[in-house]
């Protein structure tokens, strides 16, 4: 089998076509992914066994996440030998946003509970865009994981934006649950990623 062979197919039954090719474009490192998945799954975690949270605590946490989830972000954007410029540009420009957004909650831990919504909806609306715009660019398992996690992502923002007049209880559930659903879905893509990665 030549060499070529092995990187379009490395087991030889067909199962992996253009794994090599694949993971050269892809759009950010597998750890930024389990970062940030473990980021929210941790802050989902927090607030669901926390139940009587209080908002200044709630914006600590949302602020602590959506700073280490947007500066994971930014580092992968500027890290060579992954993915085109264009992902390397949306993925550092949503990592901005999230990170000046993590830096309000902190600079500010007296923040309204419809900022606080806001700034999910904002996150999850912009990570979800961002997953679904790469993920059509992509081939194979990649392409399908990405667009899964853009578009239940996407969903997670927009039940921020829909449910009127949130209550403390109301936003804590919101996000724990979503922050819990999005977190596992990245984990699974970053091994999913991970192990592209050690077949090549």
């Amino acid at each position: 089998m030549t060499e070529t062979s092995v990187a379009a197919d490395p087991r030889g039954d067909g199962e992996w076509p253009g794994v090599a090719a694949e993971l050269r474009s892809q759009p950010f490192p597998w750890w930024m992914v389990l970062v940030t998945g473990l980021s929210g799954m941790a802050l989902g975690a927090a607030v669901l066994f926390w139940p009587d949270v209080s908002l200044r605590v709630m914006a600590a946490l949302t602020g602590v996440w959506l700073l280490v989830a947007g500066l994971a972000r930014i580092i992968g954007a500027f890290l060579p030998g992954a993915g085109s410029i264009a992902g390397h540009v949306l993925s550092g420009v949503v990592g901005v946003v999230v990170l000046i957004a993590g830096l309000i909650c902190l600079r500010d831990l007296v923040v309204r509970l419809t900022i606080l919504a806001l700034f999910f909806a904002i996150t999850w609306i912009l990570t979800g865009i961002t997953e679904v715009a790469v993920g059509l660019h992509r081939t194979g398992g990649t392409r399908v994981a990405l667009i899964v996690l853009g578009v239940v992502s996407l969903l997670a923002g927009v039940v921020f934006l829909v449910v009127p007049d949130l209550s403390l209880a109301t936003l804590v559930l919101l996000t724990g649950i979503s922050s819990l659903v999005v977190g596992l879905a990245e984990v699974v893509l970053a091994f999913y990623l991970r192990r592209v990665a050690g077949r090549v």
